[in-house]
């Protein structure tokens, strides 16, 4: 008994030294925020810009800016909207630039990327602008 725990006490306490040591985060990529915030009502939209909560690999990253509906017309089919998009500095964020301001009606963003660890991931949110 006096062996197997001079050996055993050992691995114990080697095994637990390693549960205690930080693991690699193995998060996967989402989108923190938007300017526009998803569901809001805004007036004036020039750009939309999307915050991730890590780097995105730039080649991975697809966009989408549809409108979905316009004030007074029933049924409106989704119509996609021309922009130019930049990757921000720090690789977590993203600016769709418009050609011109949006006019009122409901719009969707979606998005999709692979961050570090390569997994695509991706979402979609909605606005309006008045």
């Amino acid at each position: 008994e006096y062996i197997m725990k001079q050996t055993l006490l050992p691995s114990v306490a080697a095994l637990l030294a390693l549960a205690s040591l930080p693991a690699p985060a193995l998060a996967h990529a989402k989108l923190v925020g938007s300017t526009p915030a998803a569901d809001a009502t805004v007036s004036k939209v020039t750009a939309v810009s999307l915050k991730f909560n890590e780097r995105l690999i730039a080649s991975t990253i697809k966009t989408e800016l549809v409108m979905t509906g316009m004030p007074g017309m029933k049924d409106h089919p989704p119509m996609p909207i021309a922009f130019t998009s930049a990757m921000g500095k720090d690789g977590a964020s993203m600016t769709l630039k418009l050609k011109r301001a949006l006019v009122p009606g409901t719009y969707k963003v979606k998005w999709s990327g692979a961050g570090m660890d390569t997994h695509r991931m991706g979402s979609e949110f909605g606005f309006t602008v008045k």
